[in-house]
């Protein structure tokens, strides 16, 4: 089973080197900037109705790339995000997986949304507006 690609256009120069990655079973259709953030942050589950896991790069440079143009936040802005989050008891970061247990998760779970700089193969079929 291969993950379907999501390629981000946003920007030509911005986004050439960041995929978003979903199971081909997910019936997702399309998503914007706004709407993936809010996922990354947590502030929602759901997209269009659809319930998403979303899972985070091990990979320090794509992360960092993604959470920068996306959530619009840099590395400290996460990371006191998230402090603040788990001290109020309210939420936990995404996971993080390398692309070698994401494949394998993807294979496990239709519902996993995840980002690289290296997309796996498979077919470009959304697009973040």
């Amino acid at each position: 089973m291969k993950p379907i690609l999501l390629s981000i256009l946003l920007s030509l120069t911005a986004f050439c080197d960041i995929s978003v990655i979903i199971s081909p079973n997910n019936p997702l259709a399309k998503i914007s900037q706004k709407e993936l953030a809010d996922l990354y942050l947590k502030k929602t589950d759901t997209i269009h109705g659809i319930k998403v896991i979303p899972i985070d790069s091990t990979d320090t440079k794509t992360y960092q790339e993604f959470y920068q143009k996306i959530v619009q936040k840099n590395p400290e802005q996460i990371h006191a995000y998230w402090v603040n989050q788990i001290y109020t008891g309210d939420k936990q970061p995404p996971e993080k997986l390398s692309p070698e247990e994401l494949s394998h998760a993807m294979k496990k779970n239709n519902k996993i949304i995840a980002y690289s700089s290296n997309p796996l193969d498979g077919t470009i079929t959304l697009s973040v507006k």
